[in-house]
């Protein structure tokens, strides 16, 4: 009933979280990407800030110098003297944020995704332009999590800055008389302090959020019974189709090995349940070739085509048996078998002569 229904309550295959990724489609979120954004940018401020600082200081000293120079000798290598000491000093000043904000976007975007290159979310779709759908996610209940989600950050900021501000309120009367520089160095140990504390605030809020949409992830790739057996005949082939491969191969090797029985120079059996067919040429082969063997019907069949060609057919059961277990078709039999087949194959060998010996014996006796 629920797979009729399209209940989805299969948890998505490998092959499908694989689709999804090459689409794009990754559990991801954007907390985490501004919590590292945000603490790295705090920890840039506090540590690069006074060389930031002093190369924005530098620039207006540095040109300032240059106007007596200027006044007596104007020419266009002043002036590009004077933009190139200008560039310098905002190079200096903006590439630590610049490569804080790239770097942390980028470590936090990787430690999610695990460089993710689609270009299928940008592809233009129909569905992105209608309306309604727009309609459907700000009343959905993703967006009303999210609507929840920022009512509840705004509310801890403004309490972490209240708390944050209300613990320096003592301080505040001695910067009446302070120095300018003093107010300022407060003030900014003041945000710093504020900024740290909603950084490790966004930290925790990253983490929360970061399971939900990886559960929420997770939960709209879940598949019905009906699209995971889809999916691996899909990817696996029918079942019924690859048994039926299965069984032909079968046949057909069946067939092969017992095509090859009329070739044996023996057949060692156990004595009804198992059978193996050996053959020897000594010219060609080290040890002897298992070219059949099987057990019960397939014995039964081996023995029948062996009578059929007049092949010998010797009962051995240790050594039926062991040949059966160690040698595969087409294999020279193992060397700890030299000495047991030896003794059969002379054995039968002796059997042919005396057969010819005794074939000659009554055509020579036959009346002429």
């Amino acid at each position: 009933m629920g797979e009729q229904g399209g209940d989805k309550s299969e948890e998505p295959t490998p092959h499908r979280l694989r689709e999804a990724r090459q689409k794009g489609q990754i559990a991801k979120s954007r907390e985490i990407t501004v919590a590292f954004v945000l603490l790295l940018s705090y920890f840039m401020f506090r540590y690069f800030g006074p060389f930031m600082w002093n190369n924005l200081v530098e620039v207006p000293r540095l040109i300032f110098e240059q106007i007596p120079e200027a006044a007596h000798n104007f020419s266009l290598s002043i002036v590009g003297y004077i933009l190139i000491l200008a560039l310098r000093g905002l190079a200096l000043t903006i590439l630590p944020i610049f490569i804080i904000a790239f770097g942390s976007t980028f470590i936090a975007e990787a430690l999610q995704t695990g460089f993710v290159f689609s270009l299928d979310p940008l592809s233009p779709k129909i569905e992105k332009l209608n309306p309604l759908e727009g309609f459907k996610k700000m009343f959905s209940m993703q967006g009303f999590v999210e609507l929840i989600k920022s009512l509840f950050k705004i509310f801890i900021i403004f309490y972490i800055s209240y708390s944050a501000v209300k613990e320096e309120l003592p301080f505040f009367p001695a910067l009446i008389e302070a120095q300018p520089w003093d107010v300022m160095v407060t003030g900014a140990n003041l945000v710093y302090k504020i900024a740290m504390r909603v950084g490790l605030f966004y930290i925790a809020i990253a983490i929360l959020d970061y399971l939900y949409r990886r559960w929420e992830y997770m939960r709209n790739l879940r598949m019905t019974r009906q699209e995971v057996k889809e999916e691996y005949k899909r990817l696996e082939g029918d079942p019924q189709v690859k048994q039926r491969m299965r069984d032909l191969q079968r046949q057909v090797a069946h067939q092969r090995m017992m095509g090859a029985v009329p070739q044996a120079d023996v057949v060692v059996t156990n004595p009804t349940h198992i059978a193996v067919a050996l053959k020897y040429e000594q010219a060609k082969m080290k040890a002897p070739l298992l070219l059949a063997k099987g057990e019960r019907k397939i014995a039964e069949q081996i023995r029948r085509i062996a009578e059929e060609h007049e092949i010998s057919i010797v009962e051995n059961e240790p050594l039926a048996r062991s040949i059966y277990r160690t040698t595969r078709l087409n294999q020279e039999v193992s060397a700890e078998l030299y000495q047991a087949v030896a003794e059969v194959l002379a054995y039968v060998y002796k059997i042919k002569r005396d057969r010819i010996a005794r074939r000659k014996a009554s055509i020579a006796l036959s009346p002429r």
